[in-house]
């Protein structure tokens, strides 16, 4: 058997479906239309078989017959009945693994199997007495030790009933002594009861094949009032799923491939001041496993007794006297690849390396949403959901809704605002990987998550102590190469009036005006060049920077024609007979560098206002200075 089993017990109703039946004028009767879901529920398991579900069993109890034969009716009247415990109730197919051959007899039992004489209900908790006792019976094995039976006791079992309102209402509520008896039994062996509502609109969308997960309130009704409470007792365990719900939703479920999906990290988000949330992330798609290639020694081949495992020794050599002696365990020296050299590690730089932190994700800022596309991605997406309450989790059920209100709560605040939290994450405990990545809101009526997307960004955790520069390297205070050094930090420093990359202009508006300028002067416009990622204003102190310090930072875009070159100005009109091109006025090359950058006029006075403060204050202190000389 399978590690963790799973076992279906289909019990259904008869008389109910006559009772649908009546009340409804549909061309397909009920019994048709549940047999073939019943049918295709077997269909479904033969055909999503793996090697993990060979002994997953099914099987099929029908109540309200005219006939009686089951297991727990005979052991009865052995036991001195009277036969009428248990009456109505029939076993139709034990629990087994289905076969192609299955599906159809499990419909032909539905459709053929007589309801009882006068269309009398069948008792509920009889007939899912009978179907527990089978799902018992199935997987209690006899002469195994502890762990075979404990492994056996963890098998998911799963009651499937199938009834109507008049069935419903013989279904006693917990205070009945058999009923509680048999409840403390299933919770005890870890079954689980799912209820399926039948009624004409719930016929009518398992006939289409559309399924409801609820029925529209059918199952809200008073007389499903004690099975309700009755899966509601059940629930309260961990992973219960009993649940009184929609027939169609119900038998379509049973139909769908179920995959437990595995976390890829569980622990906690943190936002600062003990603030955080139980989460677990979950990866849409599995990668599977490549198979392992071992190296086989065919010198073995011929006696299989012997292990064919091929070890491999590796010797060094000195590069310089390849054919002299092979250099000692002691004097190997670790080091870490660098282009095609080895650059040696020592033991300081190796602890460094081997830096290590704790388990968790934290939230380090937020962005637009708009500002972590999905083209910038470097993974696979993750759902980031709250954990649940379980026994491998070990919160309580209140933590665990405390946290899915909060996530959702979060969710919902970041939809609302438009934004994306930037968080950094180590999925296991003690390791030296930093994930960073952005988590956006999603929203759906299954539930509120978060998305986490990996960016394309790394986190240097290493704080080394640069040495001091030898004296002859040092640059002197008079060296005209720190006035380059100056500009290139001020060009990357911003300021109050600075705006920020997303709100510049890219090359491809720089591109778009250049092209509106050229249509606007027609024959009189320069050459347009072909689009290339070239260097903008700002960035013209990076390349003289680079100039004079001589770095080699590799072939690139050179600068713009901005910087080589002076603009066409759209503004300005030639005379027809002039051949040149208009060019831009010196007066107004400080607007026209504005407009280039997207400045308002309300800006622009601020930046000229600012100017003048500037240069009042050079006048001033020149002044300053200049005076004394005067007055001697």
């Amino acid at each position: 058997m399978a590690t963790r089993d799973l076992a279906v017990m289909y019990v259904v109703d008869v008389g109910a479906l006559d009772r649908v039946d009546a009340t409804t004028a549909a061309e397909t009767s009920a019994r048709d239309v549940v047999g073939a879901a019943v049918h295709a529920c077997a269909r479904a398991w033969v055909h999503e078989r793996t090697k993990a579900r060979v002994a997953h069993a099914l099987g099929l109890t029908l109540y309200g017959c005219d006939a009686t034969a089951n297991a727990v009716a005979a052991a009865a009247v052995e036991e001195g009945g009277d036969g009428s415990e248990y009456a109505g109730v029939v076993t139709a197919r034990a629990l087994e693994p289905p076969t192609t051959a299955s599906g159809e007899a499990y419909a032909r039992d539905v459709r053929e199997t007589r309801a009882r004489a006068g269309g009398d209900a069948g008792d509920v908790a009889e007939a899912v007495a009978v179907a527990c006792d089978a799902l018992i019976r199935r997987y209690t094995v006899a002469g195994v030790n502890a762990a075979t039976r404990k492994r056996l006791a963890s098998c998911v079992k799963d009651v499937v009933l199938l009834t109507d309102d008049v069935g419903a209402k013989t279904m006693p509520g917990r205070d009945d002594e058999f009923v509680r008896t048999l409840l403390e039994g299933m919770r005890a062996q870890n079954i689980r009861l799912k209820v399926g509502v039948l009624n004409e609109t719930e016929l009518a969308r398992t006939h289409l094949g559309v399924g409801a997960r609820v029925a529209r309130g059918d199952e809200r009704r008073d007389a499903f009032a004690a099975l309700r409470d009755a899966c509601e007792f059940l629930a309260l365990d961990d992973e219960n799923e009993s649940a009184v719900t929609g027939a169609s939703g119900l038998l379509l479920d049973l139909q769908r491939k179920r995959v437990r999906p595995t976390a890829g990290f569980r622990g906690a988000l943190s936002f600062g001041f003990n603030a955080r949330v139980n989460v677990a992330l979950y990866k849409l798609n599995a990668e599977a496993a490549l198979a392992k290639l071992n190296k086989y020694s065919e010198e073995l081949a011929d006696r299989p007794e012997e292990s064919h495992k091929t070890m491999i020794d590796v010797a060094f050599r000195n590069v310089n006297d390849l054919d002299g002696e092979l250099v000692p365990v002691e004097r190997h020296v670790k080091a870490y690849r660098y282009g095609k050299q080895h650059v040696p590690v020592d033991a300081e730089t190796e602890n460094r390396l081997s830096a290590r932190f704790e388990k968790g994700m934290k939230v380090i800022g937020s962005i637009r949403a708009s500002e972590a596309p999905a083209w910038l991605v470097t993974g696979e997406p993750s759902l980031c959901v709250p954990q649940q309450s379980s026994k491998t989790t070990g919160l309580s059920k209140e933590r665990a809704e405390a946290d899915a209100r909060a996530l959702s709560a979060l969710a919902r605040a970041l939809d609302d605002a438009g934004l994306a939290l930037l968080v950094r994450g180590a999925w296991t405990e003690s390791t030296s990987t930093i994930h960073i990545g952005a988590l956006t809101p999603r929203i759906s009526d299954e539930g509120d998550f978060l998305l986490f997307t990996p960016l394309p960004f790394k986190e240097d955790y290493n704080e080394y102590a640069l040495p001091p520069a030898p004296p002859g390297a040092r640059i002197e205070a008079s060296d005209p190469r720190l006035d380059s050094a100056l500009d290139f930090v001020r060009a990357n420093a911003l300021g109050d009036d600075a705006t920020m990359p997303w709100e510049s202009l890219n090359p491809t508006l720089r591109d778009q005006r250049r092209l509106f300028e050229a249509r606007a002067l027609g024959e009189h416009a320069t050459a347009i060049e072909p689009t290339t990622l070239a260097f903008t204003v700002a960035e013209a102190p990076s390349v003289a920077f680079a100039k004079r310090f001589n770095l080699d930072a590799g072939p690139g875009p050179g600068p713009s024609e901005r910087v080589k070159m002076p603009r066409v100005h759209a503004d300005v009109k030639s005379e027809l007979e002039d051949d040149a091109p208009a060019t831009t006025p010196p007066d107004v090359d400080v607007f026209d560098d504005m407009d280039y950058l997207g400045f308002s006029w309300f800006t622009r006075l601020e930046i000229l206002e600012r100017m003048l403060r500037v240069f009042i204050e050079v006048s001033q202190t020149l002044q300053s200075i200049l005076e004394p000389d005067i007055a001697d």
